[in-house]
């Protein structure tokens, strides 16, 4: 990766962990493991081809989404009101013509008079994705209320479940094909969990980094006592990969999927863990779920 792709990395975090733009109408952030209250509405800036401008809208902004989790989110709402809905799952913030949707479902509410009427829907994210973040809009002809919510500890259900009232109610677009999801236009985001004695965010590295079977470099951001985010360029495959990272103490943590993009049939996580050292390396080993009890060395060095 060359110059002009680190500046971007950097300004990225930059715009993330700097004062929050107003908020547009319409428009919602989301964090993994949350839920929202809301109603659509009128007013919100979108291109057309999403829909009339006299519609109802909700956008959800969801973060941070990355690969090797399985997703479930779940729109509740109270059925028998007769008002058209569809739900779009975008890459990128949908008010720019620069987002792309991946797929878009229609339906209603239903003559049928259901409380706390559910929709599930599955997904994951593609390891090549350079962005942590998913939109949903919500979009109807009349004003819903709806509750919107999303985690990565899916309860089990798949698309052959029925709800208590004995309706399918389960998307898994993993199983349609139309997932994982690849994220290119939506930035990264971040934020800090709890109480951090990081005042302002760090930058480690960039790094040389060197496994025993391949070498790139590494760039972490800390941004709480807690959490990061990291950019690795893997040396001779022009792949970059965006990675969630954990601290504890003086300790570091994240994984990365290894799958068709170096050549692998079989898709392997890595999970690796390393310490901070007092030079500013790093050093520690990482494991992989294709040999589970092989614990290989790992370096980061500047």
């Amino acid at each position: 990766m060359g110059r002009p792709s680190v500046i971007l990395f950097i300004c990225l975090l930059s715009l993330c962990l700097g004062s929050p733009a107003a908020a547009k109408t319409g428009f919602h952030d989301l964090q993994v493991n949350s839920a929202l209250d809301v109603t659509t509405v009128t007013g919100v800036t979108l291109p057309s081809y999403f829909g009339p401008p006299d519609h109802y809208y909700a956008a959800f902004k969801m973060w941070p989404v990355v690969p090797g989790e399985r997703y479930e989110a779940t729109l509740t709402y109270d059925a028998g009101t007769d008002i058209g809905y569809a739900t779009a799952w975008i890459d990128g913030d949908p008010s720019t013509r620069e987002a792309q949707s991946f797929v878009g479902i229609g339906t209603g509410t239903g003559s049928r008079a259901l409380k706390g009427k559910e929709e599930k829907f599955l997904f994951s994210v593609d390891p090549g994705s350079t962005s942590n973040v998913l939109y949903v809009l919500v979009r109807s002809h009349k004003p819903l209320h709806i509750r919107f919510a999303v985690t990565d500890s899916p309860s089990g259900v798949t698309n052959r479940s029925q709800d208590k009232w004995g309706y399918y109610y389960v998307k898994d677009f993993d199983a349609d094909k139309n997932a994982p999801f690849l994220l290119k236009r939506g930035g990264i985001m971040t934020a800090a969990a709890g109480p951090a004695s990081v005042s302002q965010p760090r930058l480690w590295g960039p790094f040389a980094f060197l496994t025993n079977s391949m070498r790139g470099t590494l760039m972490i951001v800390q941004f709480s006592d807690s959490q990061g985010i990291a950019w690795l360029n893997v040396e001779g495959t022009g792949i970059e990969e965006i990675l969630n990272v954990a601290f504890s103490g003086g300790d570091v943590r994240f994984s990365r999927v290894v799958d068709c993009r170096f050549g692998r049939l079989q898709a392997v996580t890595q999970n690796f863990t390393g310490n901070l050292l007092p030079d500013g390396s790093i050093q520690g080993g990482y494991t992989s779920s294709d040999q589970p009890a092989a614990i290989n060395p790992w370096q980061a060095q500047k």
